[in-house]
C-alpha cells in the first residue's frame, strides 16, 4: 500500500509517498494542474494507493479530479491536523510527510466531503450570499456618496421608487449612475440564481418537506440542506445543534463545570437560517409551542438568549423531519 500526503497550493503541490513501514518511496513537487497529478500518479494504481490531502481554498478540483480517477481520497482537517501533529519546523516537505504519516497510522482528523450533488448546492447558495453581499456594499456605497454630497434619499430601502429616483438624480451624477449600473447587474444575477436554487427546490423531496416550516421558503429550504449534508452523518439531534453552533461552550475542570456561549467553531450558515426561521415563528399571530417556549424564556433570558434556545429547539424539529420524513407541524 502506498500513502501519499499532499501539501497543496494555488500554485503548486508537494508530495510525499511511503509505504506500510514509512518509508520513503518517493516525493516531488510539480505545477498544481491535471496533467502534473497524473504524472506523478503514474505509479500508483488506485487499488493500492491512500491519499491524503488538507481542506484549503483549492482542495475542491483536486479532490474531485482524483475522485474520479478512483483514488480514495481523505480531506484532513487543518485545525485538528494541527493539533495531533504540530511541528515547529514548518516546510511543505515536512508538511506532505506529517500527513502521509498520520494516513499510514489512521490518525487523520478527516473532513467531511458531501457527495457531488450537495456540493453543486452548497455553491449555488453560498453564490447568492456573496451576490447578495456585493449588492450590499453597493447599495452602502450609494448612501454614503449621497450623505457626501448632503443630499438626503426619500425613502430608507431601496425600493422602486427609490431607484427611479435614483437614476433621475444619475443623470446629474456620473458616479451614482456607476453605483446603479453595478447594483442593477448584481440584481440580474441574483433572479438567475433565485431561478436557479427555486428549480432545485421544486425537484428535491427533502426541500419540499422543510419548506413546510413557517419562515421557510425555496432558499432558506435549499441552503439548509446544502450546509448540513448528509443528515444521517448525525447520531442525533444534539450533534446537528452542535455543528449549527446553538450549543453553549463548556469548561469542565475537577468538580468546576462553566458553561459559556455558543460555541464558535461551526456552520454559521445552518444558524442564521434557523434563527431567522425562529424570528418568523415567534412572531407569527397564530400561537405555536415555540412561541410559547420563546416568551417564557424571553421573561428570564432576555431575547437574544431565548431565540438561540428556540432556534436550536427548530434544528431538532429539522432533524426529525429528516429522519421520519414527515412534514412540520405544531404538537
Amino acid at each position: 500500500m502506498r500513502y501519499i500526503g499532499l501539501d497543496i497550493h494555488k500554485r503548486f503541490i508537494y508530495a510525499v509517498v511511503k509505504d506500510k513501514e514509512g518509508n520513503v518511496l518517493e516525493e516531488n513537487r510539480f505545477d498544481s494542474n491535471k496533467e502534473q497529478i497524473s504524472q506523478f500518479l503514474i505509479n500508483s494504481s488506485p487499488a493500492d494507493t491512500q491519499i491524503v490531502m488538507e481542506s484549503t481554498g483549492v482542495w475542491e478540483w483536486i479532490y474531485e479530479f482524483l475522485e474520479d480517477q478512483k483514488y480514495n481520497v481523505i480531506l484532513a482537517n487543518p485545525i485538528r491536523t494541527k493539533a495531533i501533529a504540530s511541528a515547529k519546523v514548518k516546510t511543505d516537505k515536512i508538511d506532505a510527510s506529517i500527513l502521509s504519516d498520520l494516513l499510514r497510522a489512521n490518525l487523520v482528523a478527516e473532513s467531511y466531503v458531501p457527495p457531488k450533488e450537495i456540493r453543486i448546492m452548497r455553491q449555488l447558495a453560498r453564490q447568492r450570499k456573496a451576490l447578495v453581499k456585493g449588492r450590499t456594499e453597493i447599495s452602502n456605497k450609494i448612501h454614503a456618496l449621497l450623505a457626501q454630497r448632503g443630499i438626503n434619499l426619500p425613502w430608507t430601502t431601496f425600493c422602486n421608487k427609490a431607484l427611479l429616483w435614483l437614476k433621475e438624480l444619475s443623470k446629474e451624477q456620473p458616479l451614482i449612475k456607476s453605483y446603479l449600473h453595478l447594483r442593477d447587474q448584481f440584481t440580474q444575477e441574483i433572479i438567475k440564481v433565485n431561478s436557479e436554487i427555486f428549480d432545485y427546490a421544486e425537484q428535491d423531496e427533502h426541500a419540499q418537506l422543510l419548506m413546510t416550516i413557517p419562515g421557510i421558503g425555496p432558499r432558506r429550504a435549499l441552503e439548509l440542506l446544502a450546509e448540513i449534508g448528509e443528515w444521517d452523518r448525525f447520531p442525533d439531534s444534539n450533534k446537528l445543534c452542535c455543528y449549527a453552533g446553538l450549543v453553549p461552550s463548556l469548561r469542565q475542570s475537577g468538580s468546576t463545570l462553566k458553561f459559556g456561549g455558543l460555541i464558535k467553531q461551526a456552520n454559521t450558515s445552518i444558524k442564521y437560517v434557523l434563527v431567522e426561521a425562529s424570528w418568523n415563528l415567534v412572531r407569527t399571530k397564530e400561537s405555536n409551542p415555540l412561541q410559547e417556549f420563546y416568551k417564557k424564556l424571553e421573561k428570564k433570558k432576555g431575547k437574544q438568549k431565548a431565540i438561540c434556545a428556540t432556534a436550536r429547539k427548530l434544528c431538532c424539529v429539522v432533524y426529525a423531519m429528516l429522519r421520519k420524513q414527515q412534514p412540520f407541524m405544531f404538537l
